[in-house]
C-alpha cells in the first residue's frame, strides 16, 4: 500500500541571467542554494555546512537549472506535449507538459503552468521517475530586476564546515 507524504517549504528565488541564481529557502529548514555561473553553493543552516562546486559540472547537464536560468532550449531539450489529463487550458492559464529528451537521473517530466496574460511561469511540477511530484508555485514576480554580483555569493558564520567537490 502506498503512502503520500507531503512536505511543504517556502522562501524566495532570485534568477538573473546569464546563469545566476539564488534560492533561499526559510522553511521548513533555512537554506540558501546560490549559483554565480561559476560555482554553485549550498548553505545548510541547521547542519552548519556549506557545500561548494563547480557550476559546469554540477549543473552543466541538468535541465532543471537550465529552464530556470533560460540557457537552455525547451525545443532541443525536451519533448513538449499536453498534460497527462489533457487540459492545455485552464481559467487563465496554460499547462504544457515538458519530458527531457536525454534521460535525467532526477527529472521524469516537468509540467509548466503559465499565464495567458503574461506568459509567466506560475508554477512548475516536477515528477521523478519515482512517482514523487515536487510542486513549485511562484507569486508576487518582477521582472528585470539587476542584483549586484555580491548577492550571489554567501559568506558563511564562523563554525560552518567547508565541503568542497
Amino acid at each position: 500500500v502506498g503512502r503520500s507524504r507531503t512536505r511543504q517549504g517556502a522562501g524566495s528565488v532570485v534568477l538573473q541571467r546569464p546563469g545566476k541564481m539564488r534560492w533561499d529557502y526559510t522553511s521548513p529548514d533555512p537554506q540558501v542554494i546560490i549559483c554565480d555561473g561559476k560555482t554553485i553553493t549550498i548553505y545548510l543552516e541547521k547542519a552548519k555546512q556549506m557545500i561548494t562546486g563547480n557550476a559546469k559540472d554540477y549543473l552543466q547537464s541538468d535541465v532543471t537549472y537550465t529552464f530556470f536560468t533560460g540557457t537552455g532550449d525547451i525545443l532541443r531539450d525536451f519533448d513538449v506535449s499536453a498534460p497527462s489529463d489533457g487540459k492545455i487550458e485552464e481559467g487563465d492559464s496554460y499547462r504544457i507538459t515538458l519530458t527531457p529528451k536525454q534521460p535525467h537521473p532526477h527529472v521524469a517530466m516537468l509540467t509548466v503552468t503559465v499565464d495567458k496574460k503574461t506568459s509567466l511561469v506560475r508554477e512548475l511540477l516536477i515528477a521523478d521517475h519515482f512517482g514523487s511530484l515536487t510542486r513549485m508555485t511562484f507569486s508576487n514576480l518582477q521582472l528585470n530586476k539587476k542584483y549586484p554580483d555580491d548577492f550571489f555569493h554567501i559568506t558563511p558564520p564562523p563554525g560552518t564546515e567547508i565541503i568542497e567537490n
